[in-house]
């Protein structure tokens, strides 16, 4: 008895190694794909075998990689791999996410940015900001174009509990956001603090701002933005937009991606306890009365929402996004994706009426992405 079972215990582990060879050759199971971006290596070849890559070992390197990409049940192990990590060693192996007190979830540059280490220094700040000043000037006197900088949320900010005891955030210095708004207020520039304007409300917003697992504001604190940021671009113009109605909001646990953005990048096995979040039903008012703003808006990943929300296509007559200042969404992924071409810079800034730049802490180092030094140069050295 005791040599058949040792007989059927060999049969199953030569048929458990075997299940990932069948699995490429026959692909029976369908496996749930990973999330995120992923260069795989082709199938591997003896074609690709010469003496010159074998000697000095590009073909071993292009082999190994390529079976590794193209075995059976590659995102399964990989789930299982992740989700070993994430629970019993507390760590993650997506680039720079970090698991926070309470499971929640931050990329690191936010904490980076709070606690002082990616300060880039008060030179620094003040110089971009006196080229803003002088730029939101000129285009409002010469063009009357208004330009507001915005300060989106940044979740260390709104979240400083949940931050991991090993990054001492107890002995922060200033950050590159505490800067910005010190000089911008200091300067009279004209320029909206949503982050402050979150941190405010933490403890009277009737749903979360912030999700536990997302990196972004969640869909609700994003209304919540865009609805003050119409307001503050009415204060601003001296005109009368349409306006937004809430019809209702939907709180459930089946959460939109927004809301659970850097868990799908950790690739788990078995999802993660979600909260309710809450969904706004929005609709627009239809009033041939009211002023559309032509507007441009120059910003990172958190207009994305925004921007997919239709709020934009509702609220503004023309409107392009430029994401980070150099592709245009949505139309920045595949063969057709459009690149700002910054030689028609003048052309397009005088198509405006509103111009947004938007940035959030974790982008404060990026000199709000080169759009001031950019329109700078072309009206302070005009002909």
């Amino acid at each position: 008895m005791q040599i058949f079972q040792k007989r059927m215990l060999f049969v199953v582990l030569i048929g458990m190694m075997l299940l990932p060879f069948f699995q490429t050759k026959l692909n029976c199971f369908t496996l749930r794909p990973l999330d995120g971006a992923f260069e795989l290596a082709d199938k591997p070849e003896l074609k690709w075998f010469t003496w010159k890559s074998w000697l000095n070992e590009k073909f071993q390197h292009d082999i190994n990689k390529s079976i590794e990409d193209n075995i059976g049940f590659r995102n399964l192990f990989i789930r299982l791999n992740n989700q070993l990590d994430y629970t019993f060693f507390r760590r993650t192996s997506t680039h720079k996410a970090i698991i926070g007190k309470s499971d929640c979830l931050y990329e690191e540059g936010y904490i980076l940015d709070y606690i002082g280490r990616s300060f880039v220094g008060k030179d620094s700040i003040k110089n971009i900001l006196k080229r803003t000043k002088w730029v939101q000037e000129y285009l409002k006197k010469e063009k009357n174009i208004d330009l507001i900088l915005v300060f989106e949320p940044g979740k260390a900010s709104y979240h400083p509990e949940y931050i991991p005891d090993n990054y001492h955030s107890d002995k922060k210095t200033i950050s590159n956001y505490l800067y910005y708004a010190q000089e911008c207020k200091a300067l009279k520039i004209n320029f909206l603090d949503l982050n402050a304007w979150f941190i405010s409300m933490k403890d009277t917003s009737s749903y979360p701002l912030y999700p536990k697992y997302g990196v972004h504001w969640s869909t609700y604190g994003m209304c919540m933005a865009a609805d003050t940021l119409i307001r503050f671009i009415e204060k601003t113009r001296g005109i009368d937009m349409p306006d937004i109605y809430w019809k209702g909001i939907k709180a459930t646990d089946k959460l939109k991606d927004v809301d659970f953005d850097l868990e799908t990048t950790l690739n788990l096995l078995f999802s993660l306890p979600h909260e309710k979040m809450a969904y706004p039903e929005l609709s627009f008012e239809r009033d041939a009365q009211k002023v559309k703003p032509n507007v441009l808006t120059i910003a990172d990943s958190y207009y994305w929402s925004i921007y997919n929300s239709k709020i934009p296509l509702n609220v503004f007559s023309k409107h392009e996004f430029w994401y980070y200042n150099k592709t245009i969404y949505p139309d920045i992924w595949g063969e057709n994706a459009k690149f700002v071409d910054h030689t028609k810079d003048r052309e397009m800034i005088e198509k405006q009426d509103i111009i947004l730049v938007m940035v959030t802490e974790l982008n404060m180092n990026r000199s709000l992405f080169g759009f001031i030094d950019n329109a700078y140069r072309i009206y302070h050295s005009k002909p």
